[in-house]
């Protein structure tokens, strides 16, 4: 999650959200009366029929629930903004919120307390450990992707002589890629990236593409290339705006569930009173404060079944409340498959539970 911007008196507070586990936080803090505002679509009629506008709305918010069998987080109330033309002031609407989406919350009390707690935590986190690299042939800017943005650690210019002296630019640009990749190669070892994007308006991204990946100090990172307006750090803003960034958490976040799912194996091998799956065995760990960390599929999160639905809850905010780091599984990777067959819910523990007492 990316704090995108907050006003002085901390009512309103403009927000990216980024993950599954954002969507769950949205969902904790959003209370009844806030006022949310967010791209939407509406059916409107008109003379020949109806058609579909994509416009920002604003509603007050009356309830929110996770949308079965999606990854959206439906959000429910009264509008009070909206395109003035169209006077949809007072009917109701519901947003659709995603992974990608940028909303924008007002609260007239102001973003105070556990709640605000809770988003900051968020935002802090290095949720994608990624470098981009925004070059063209005149500029280039370094940085790092932040759960609050970006950090830019390095930029500059190539100064490359006219592309009329052929021989001597291409000598003058071999120089620069090569100290651009030693700083690539230094960033990521510092930091622990495994995850790089090469962005620009011009074949120059592509010369740095090639070279990094024949580079084998980069044989374990994952390259990504985007095609951007702007070179240096506007090129960077850039990136931030386009799909790419999208995919790449998509693929970071199935790392960690693959990580998550061979610890847990680990431990059931090793000794099985070190984990609990399935909800029932889960829900006795969470109650024994035991839970280290938690990993559930988004299918029992929206669950259709509102019994179901609630007990889930009522886990992950046990867990939560102890400390324990959560995963929710999305469902656009094969590791929900295998958490699936586990129960959809699974936790590693701080202890050894001994079930045969209880």
């Amino acid at each position: 999650m990316k704090i995108l911007e907050i006003d002085n008196s901390r009512r309103f507070l403009k927000l990216s959200i980024e993950c599954e586990e954002d969507l769950w936080i949205l969902y904790n803090v959003i209370k009844k009366g806030d006022i949310v505002y967010a791209r939407t679509s509406r059916e409107l009629k008109t003379r020949s029929g109806s058609k579909r506008k994509a416009m920002i709305l604003g509603i007050r918010v009356e309830w929110a629930e996770f949308q079965p069998f999606t990854t959206r987080l439906r959000i429910h109330g009264i509008i009070v903004y909206g395109p003035r033309e169209l006077d949809l002031e007072g009917q109701r609407h519901t947003l659709s919120i995603d992974i990608g989406s940028v909303i924008t919350m007002f609260r007239e009390s102001g973003w105070v307390g556990i709640d605000y707690e809770r988003i900051v935590e968020a935002s802090k986190k290095i949720t994608i450990p990624v470098l981009i690299v925004s070059i063209d042939d005149e500029e280039y800017c370094l940085a790092i992707v932040k759960g609050y943005g970006i950090q830019v650690i390095s930029e500059g210019y190539l100064k490359l002589p006219s592309k009329f002296e052929t021989t001597s630019r291409s000598s003058a640009l071999r120089s620069s890629i090569k100290e651009i990749l030693n700083q690539i190669a230094d960033l990521m070892n510092r930091y622990g990236l495994k995850i790089l994007i090469i962005a620009g308006p011009a074949d120059v991204k592509e010369y740095l593409y090639e070279e990094v990946k024949s580079d084998k100090r980069f044989k374990d990172a994952k390259i990504y290339i985007e095609n951007t307006s702007w070179s240096g750090v506007k090129g960077v803003y850039e990136v931030l705006k386009r799909g790419t960034l999208i995919e790449v958490l998509k693929d970071h976040d199935l790392v960690i569930e693959e990580h998550l799912l061979d610890e847990f194996m680990y431990y059931i091998a090793k000794d099985p009173r070190y984990v609990a799956y399935g909800i029932d065995d889960v829900e006795f760990a969470a109650q024994s404060r035991a839970i280290k960390k938690l990993m559930v599929i988004s299918d029992l999160v929206r669950h259709p079944n509102e019994e179901t639905r609630k007990k889930v809850e009522d886990i992950i905010k046990l867990a939560e409340k102890q400390g324990a780091e959560i995963k929710i599984f999305s469902t656009v990777h094969e590791t929900r498959l295998k958490l699936k067959n586990l129960g959809g819910i699974a936790a590693i523990l701080r202890y050894p539970l001994d079930r045969a007492n209880t």
